[in-house]
């Protein structure tokens, strides 16, 4: 079974990420760079760092680099120059939807770079200070504000990271509707007992015959390289997997085999072409 981790990050001076890297679980990693963010106590890998690992490891790890939304566009043309395939944002001053972050979109949309944004419920923060330059809580990252970048960018592929829990509804308005918005389960075992009547309801997107099966991904959203989350990933995909196999498989449609293959490689790798040599 080919497996692609479509949303993860890495820890500062990671250790044994190169190992599950060479194991062969994953056929892609694909890491978001939170470099300047602090997190619950996490002390995220830095930009170069997050590009070093990528460039080592061509064509199984790719690069999503932090785009600050409150910032000018012309960052997005940097990053795709200094070799990240997707962009990143995370906690901005205003909604994901508001027009002044359209200008980035264009770009984004323009060099064909995906954008995964986080949704729903967020890790706790360091506490406010005179300056701040991210938002608090989880309010700027509602599903629901795709819906406005989804329908005046049709081309740019916004990434729903998370489930959008607990603004489920939104996020099956958001995979009903739209054809460029998908979404992945990282994170988000929460209401486990309806996933699979969820994944099989079917999209009115303009895709004949399309259910949210079919833009729902597979990921871990670990922080690899520490031990225990190294550890916490492989013991994900084997929940993924034996969940498919006796749960989904069983008396739904999300759980036939070229399902379950939709959701751990090919939703994913059908976001993008990038067959281009820097990536």
């Amino acid at each position: 079974m080919r497996i692609i981790d479509s949303h993860a990050h890495l820890r500062r001076g990671a250790v044994g990420f190169d190992k599950i890297v060479e194991s062969g679980a994953f056929d892609e990693i694909w890491l978001m760079d939170l470099s300047g963010i602090s997190l619950s106590g996490v002390d995220f890998a830095s930009r170069e760092e997050v590009l070093e690992v990528a460039k080592r490891h061509k064509g199984r790890v790719r690069a999503f680099g932090f785009v600050d939304l409150d910032g000018i566009p012309e960052q997005v043309d940097k990053l795709r120059d200094m070799g990240f395939c997707g962009l990143k944002p995370y906690k901005p001053l205003r909604h994901y939807g508001s027009e002044k972050y359209f200008p980035i979109y264009e770009r984004a949309q323009i060099l064909k770079m995906p954008v995964m944004f986080h949704t729903g419920l967020v890790a706790k923060g360091p506490a406010w200070e005179s300056g701040a330059r991210h938002s608090f809580g989880s309010a700027n990252m509602r599903p629901d504000s795709l819906a406005s970048v989804a329908e005046a960018f049709p081309e740019l592929r916004v990434m729903q990271g998370h489930m959008g829990w607990p603004y489920m509804e939104e996020t099956a308005q958001n995979l009903y509707y739209y054809k460029n918005i998908t979404c992945d389960v990282s994170g988000f075992r929460r209401c486990i007992s309806n996933l699979p009547e969820f994944m099989d309801r079917k999209c009115n997107d303009g895709v004949p015959g399309r259910f949210f099966i079919d833009k729902i991904r597979f990921a871990t959203d670990q922080f690899y390289g520490a031990e225990a989350d190294n550890a916490a990933a492989l013991k994900l995909l084997e929940f993924w997997k034996l969940y498919f196999e006796f749960i989904a498989s069983v008396y739904y449609k999300c759980g036939q085999a070229a399902e379950t293959e939709n959701f751990f490689y090919c939703n994913a790798r059908s976001i993008a072409d990038w067959s281009d040599s820097k990536y």
